[in-house]
């Protein structure tokens, strides 16, 4: 058992066989693919639809910004009133 540290398997970051074998697939059959591109390229192109322009769009913008999430503000410059309860030990 690991005392808390990787002491086997594959390293961090190795893609599994399946991918590794599309990959090569891919880069056999088509030497210059690259999805990212073609979705660019897609997102560009007037005489596409403009739904699906939009959905390409949609799709480059998660690799390139983070997702959004909500976050709690608390104005520092307002004073939060601090409650103390006292407890008479039994």
């Amino acid at each position: 058992m690991a005392m808390g540290y990787k002491t086997g398997g594959r390293q961090k970051g190795t893609p599994n066989k399946n991918r590794a074998a599309l990959i090569e697939r891919l880069n056999d059959k088509y030497p210059s693919y690259d999805p990212v591109i073609a979705l660019a390229e897609l997102a560009q192109d007037a005489s596409v639809d403009l739904s699906v322009r939009l959905d390409c769009h949609k799709t480059l913008a998660n690799y390139l910004y983070p997702k959004m999430r909500s976050v709690e503000w608390i104005d520092e410059n307002t004073t939060q009133p601090i409650v103390i309860q006292v407890v008479e030990p039994k």
